[in-house]
């Protein structure tokens, strides 16, 4: 079990992402390797330098020292779009949605003959010259016709024929069949069509929302469609909720970003915690939809193979800046926890968290960056309680008709 428990609370934790480079030779002396080994060593040591820098944390700095802070921080003006409605569709939708994840597979009663859409349960056996090759036979498929999921004709030539008969269907691999050796070639697949299925999604009843499992906030379990419409809502109404909040936050950060200036250079050695944190996060992000960092990079921040790295190193110092604003806040309004008041978070979170027996045994990044979520945290509602927060102004319909005809 991973023992970062901290981790989704943590946008600046510190991770450790211990790269080397590696290669095979066939003629390395004992020495070329130690030298290469001394040099790696080196190059990690110089990456990670800043978890033994106290400068990489804000308990390791005066943020004051750093920042100028607008004189109206404690009053900011922001625009945000307020929190959207939910509509009795959008309720319905999502439970349709959820209806339709547990659809299942039932065999159609009452005909027998192999439609467009069914799923046809099928034995097949493929041949080429006579002789079956690997790959090409199966018994108990479930295929979907019209899906393509098998070579053109294979679907099509199940159309019209019955449950219990056997079609022989004489066919062509294509041209540009993935296996190369297929490409182009004749062969013939027996296929004997077992059943023929359809998915069914189950009609919204108290049973089929008991099936679901779901608790609400008290642990009840909810057990009728009126309750179920109703955790439905809630659901959309607090997840409307947090958007608004996230948008309010982001409105509030980056106006203080914009009305607040730096006296000196931000501590280096934090811009490296959060460079390499971002880099571990962005790398996993990317890998849940199989590409790597340079291009989740390229796709999602116009980055280029020359510049993502040091757009990520960008996106790290104005993180820092945006965090040292924070803290200059949070020290000049009292709002920082004190030390004892940290330890007693923290041990309430070990306790409540499995993979740590004791706070001793969380690593000093991971307990540096916990305090500073629970920080800001603080901070931001402090800010967001002084706020003056207004609606985007609406778009006067006249001057948009005139802009739209000056275009045209």
């Amino acid at each position: 079990m991973n023992k970062r428990i901290f981790a989704a609370m943590m946008t600046a934790a510190a991770v450790l992402v211990l790269a080397g480079c590696g290669g095979t030779t066939t003629s390395t002396t004992t020495e070329e390797a130690a030298a290469v080994a001394t040099t790696q060593e080196a190059e990690v040591a110089a990456e990670y330098e800043w978890q033994t820098d106290p400068t990489a944390y804000l308990t390791g700095i005066t943020a004051a020292d750093f920042v100028e802070l607008p004189a109206d921080y404690a009053s900011l003006t922001v625009e945000v779009e307020p929190a959207a409605e939910v509509t009795d569709e959008e309720v319905e939708s999502l439970i349709d949605r959820q209806r339709e994840a547990k659809k299942e597979l039932q065999e159609i009663k009452g005909r027998s003959v192999v439609q467009e859409g069914d799923t046809a349960n099928i034995d097949y056996v493929g041949k080429i010259d006579g002789v079956e090759f690997d790959g090409g036979t199966d018994s108990d498929y479930d295929l979907t016709i019209g899906s393509g999921s098998f070579i053109a004709g294979f679907e099509d030539g199940l159309i019209g024929h019955e449950v219990g008969e056997t079609v022989t269907l004489s066919l062509t691999f294509p041209e540009d069949y993935s296996d190369t050796t297929k490409a182009g070639v004749a062969a013939e697949f027996d296929v004997t069509i077992n059943a023929i299925k359809e998915y069914v999604v189950p009609d919204l009843t108290d049973d089929f929302v008991v099936s679901l499992g779901i608790t609400d906030d008290f642990g009840n379990l909810v057990s009728t469609v009126s309750d179920f419409r109703a955790y439905v809502r809630n659901y959309l109404i607090e997840n409307n909720e947090s958007q608004y909040t996230q948008r309010l936050e982001e409105a509030i950060k980056s106006t203080l970003m914009e009305k607040s200036s730096f006296k000196k250079e931000i501590p280096e050695a934090m811009v490296q915690r959060v460079s390499e944190t971002m880099t571990q996060e962005l790398t996993s992000y990317g890998m849940q939809y199989g590409i790597d960092l340079k291009t989740l990079m390229q796709l999602a921040y116009g980055s280029t193979e020359e510049t993502y790295l040091d757009d990520i190193r960008a996106m790290a110092e104005e993180s820092v800046q945006r965090i040292i604003i924070l803290k200059a806040i949070g020290d000049k309004e009292g709002l920082s926890m004190t030390d004892d008041q940290f330890q007693a978070e923290l041990e309430t979170a070990v306790n409540s968290a499995s993979g740590y027996t004791s706070v001793s045994d969380v690593p000093k990044e991971d307990v540096e960056a916990y305090r500073e979520v629970l920080d800001r945290q603080k901070i931001l509602e402090f800010l967001k309680g002084k706020a003056n927060v207004v609606a985007p102004a609406a778009e006067d319909a006249s001057e948009s008709a005139t802009a739209e005809e000056a275009a045209q």
